[in-house]
């Protein structure tokens, strides 16, 4: 009897070159947590009924590219599953976290008779210029920090150490006044409608800057913004960079100067800087111009990810494996553990305190890459 067809959609990212040897679920975050999900049994299914399987499963993959990174055979497994989810979001929605308040938000940036005051977190130092060439993305930091100032009060920091670190460096970045947020959620979550949307009214009021480049200090912002978002318009008329490689240029030309001390640091790689976008080396580079690196077992193209995406499925289960990540990090002798992703912070930061109440506690503190780098900068 002959092969059942795949679907075709499911088939452009190599569905039918699975072997089902199992290395993709060995290493998936989602498997090792808990619960019937894995990568192997999914295309297996595939491969039997030809059809997208209806299982509620399929909300627990994280998208972090692990299997994908380590797949022999090509099978864009990550791809796979947003490719499934528009359909299944249909009769199995997804379940939110955080009372939905971060899905609210990115609905209501969409809404075009909405503008977004999102730049109340400047201050007086920071220098910007509406004629430059470079435009500084911002994301949902600042709703990040009204949602989740519970957890840290720091978040802010970002966007200002970002400023402060462009500014030592001789770029006084612009701001776009009415930026909505990027779509990464929706994108990833299988809602195309809401993610186009929200593409092209960013694409378009960036376009009318006549900026050479974008940079983000959001991984998953400049993931987008650089992989997803020309598949929607096309080819952008300007470079799109992360705020860590303009830095670590910036420093590698003796444009940006910092004050290095013996504190060891290790690293958190995001996953969309990591294993999406390739970028390892510029935050190491960074990190090892303030202080002293020691990487994890599990780093760079192998590297943990930090359990959560999108804000769903936050659990004991997702918090146990942050915990066990954390204490990776703590094991190679670092004083703190820096990560250059905000919801990696976030959700690390969740886990650390609801791990205060183990028998076992877990110190490590957790920085920024951007506010731990400017915390490096000569005082004036």
């Amino acid at each position: 009897m002959g092969a059942i067809p795949l679907d075709p959609r499911i088939e452009a990212f190599g569905a039918s070159k699975c072997v089902d040897c199992g290395r993709c679920t060995y290493s998936c975050p989602a498997s090792q947590i808990g619960g019937d999900f894995s990568p192997r049994g999914i295309m297996e299914k595939m491969e039997l009924s030809g059809k997208i399987p209806a299982n509620k499963d399929i909300w627990l993959c994280m998208t972090c590219k692990q299997c994908t990174q380590i797949c022999q055979f090509g099978v864009r497994f990550h791809e796979v599953i947003r490719e499934i989810r528009p359909e299944l979001r249909r009769t199995l929605p997804p379940e939110p976290n955080h009372g939905g308040a971060p899905e609210a938000l990115e609905r209501l940036t969409a809404m075009s008779s909405i503008v977004p005051r999102k730049q109340r977190w400047m201050t007086t130092d920071l220098k910007l210029d509406d004629s430059s060439g470079t435009l500084l993305f911002v994301g949902c930091i600042p709703f990040f920090d009204v949602i989740f100032r519970y957890l840290r009060q720091d978040l802010l920091e970002i966007p200002r150490s970002s400023v402060r670190l462009l500014n030592a460096a001789g770029v006084s970045p612009r701001l776009l006044m009415d930026e909505r947020c990027c779509g990464h959620d929706s994108y990833w979550l299988g809602d195309a409608e809401l993610f186009e949307k929200i593409a092209m009214m960013n694409v378009e009021a960036v376009e009318r800057l006549h900026i050479n480049q974008l940079v983000a200090f959001c991984p998953e912002c400049m993931a987008t913004w650089k992989q997803i978002y020309p598949k929607i318009v096309g080819k952008l008329s300007f470079e799109v960079r992360s705020v860590s490689e303009v830095l670590a240029e910036a420093v590698d030309e003796g444009r940006l100067q910092l004050n290095r001390s013996e504190e060891s640091f290790t690293y958190q790689d995001p996953c969309r800087l990591g294993r999406h976008v390739g970028v390892y080396e510029a935050p190491r580079h960074l990190i090892s111009s303030v202080g002293k690196l020691e990487d994890m077992p599990r780093s760079r193209e192998m590297a943990a990810c930090c359990g959560n995406s999108s804000f769903i499925n936050c659990g004991s289960q997702t918090k146990t494996w942050q915990l066990e990540r954390i204490m990776e990090a703590s094991g190679v002798g670092a004083s703190r553990l820096v990560t250059a992703c905000p919801k990696c912070l976030i959700h690390m930061t969740c886990a650390l305190n609801e791990g205060m109440q183990l028998v076992e506690r877990v110190k490590m503190p957790l920085i920024d890459l951007h506010v731990l780098a400017a915390s490096a900068l000569s005082k004036q």
